[in-house]
């Protein structure tokens, strides 16, 4: 019923799929703080340690005390989600490099930010080279930057904020070494505002409690994602999981005929590495006779709004607004 896959395409999904660089092991707490309930705790505790402050500025992080004499312009990003955090709230111009930017080409989200001309790719980990080469204002690191960060510090001040599954517990950490905090909050508050609304309508139209998958194709089935990530899809708006759902699992075809859901959203495969296709799905009388494939309720989605970074759950939350315009 389970599709298999070798050891090296397991690792290559948790570390490019939607994390794309060990999100899927960040701090187990996260799995509290995600859909309408969000607290906004990132944010509210750079707000509070600073708010109205101007620079310098002392930033507490997760190696101590870094004082900041001026608000940087040139920012080294060592964990590219730190970088969706910037470009969310419309600061991608302090961005000079960032490691891992490779990862957010995958997602249409990030086509602006991501072409020639913009934040220099330093490859899949810090090179130290490659960032005296640009010649940071700041470093911001990330919880595997421990190991290297008084070498990272000698380069420029370096801000180390420890990783999340949930990008409301960082934002406002990573606003906060430019003096943006504001900035970072009004975006959780437009996020969370829709959200609610979006919520309401669920309610209203009858859609908040059907079954709902979310899924790509990998090798000769799928994977499918049901974790922290999703629960402003399924705690959030009310989809219904079912039953036996994991945070994350591989599924045959026969599985997904065998849950039936309501409504499948099929992620497109970014990786080339699947050897399912839709256009294959659409010759299989299984898939044919899937409830969502049959009532017009299978949608084809970029893969960045199953994903745990800002911008990639924005647009989720357009993603939904749209569909439910054409209900």
């Amino acid at each position: 019923m389970f599709a298999a896959s070798t050891t090296k395409e397991r690792s290559f999904l948790v570390t490019v799929m939607i994390l794309l660089l060990l999100l899927l092991t960040a701090c187990g707490n996260a799995e509290k703080k995600n859909g309408a309930d969000v607290q906004n705790a990132g944010v509210n505790e750079a707000a509070n340690a600073s708010a109205g402050a101007s620079f310098p500025r002392t930033i507490k992080h997760a190696k101590g005390e870094t004082l900041l004499k001026t608000k940087p312009q040139k920012i080294v990003v060592t964990y590219f989600p730190y970088a969706d955090h910037l470009y969310a709230i419309g600061e991608e111009s302090v961005v000079r490099g960032v490691v891992g930017l490779q990862s957010l080409r995958n997602f249409p989200v990030y086509d602006a930010y991501t072409k020639e001309g913009g934040a220099k790719d330093l490859g899949s980990e810090a090179n130290i080279e490659k960032l005296l080469d640009l010649k940071p204002d700041v470093i911001i690191g990330w919880g595997e930057d421990a190991k290297i960060y008084d070498e990272l510090s000698k380069i420029a001040p370096t801000v180390l904020i420890p990783e999340s599954e949930n990008w409301q517990d960082t934002i406002g950490k990573v606003a906060e070494v430019i003096g943006e905090e504001d900035k970072a909050q009004q975006y959780v508050k437009d996020y969370n505002d829709k959200l609610l609304k979006l919520a309401g309508k669920f309610e209203q139209t009858g859609v908040k409690g059907k079954t709902a998958i979310f899924m790509m194709t990998w090798g000769k089935g799928f994977n499918y994602y049901g974790g922290v990530r999703m629960e402003p899809y399924y705690k959030g708006l009310g989809f219904a999981k079912f039953d036996g759902m994991k945070d994350w699992g591989e599924i045959s075809l026969e599985g997904v005929g065998a849950v039936d859901p309501d409504y499948i959203f099929l992620g497109k495969d970014f990786t080339g590495k699947a050897e399912m296709t839709l256009k294959e799905l659409e010759k299989s009388a299984v898939w044919n006779s899937l409830t969502a494939v049959k009532t017009g309720k299978l949608f084809i989605i970029d893969t960045e709004i199953v994903g745990p970074l800002a911008m990639g759950q924005m647009k989720g939350l357009e993603v939904m607004e749209s569909i439910m315009q054409k209900l």
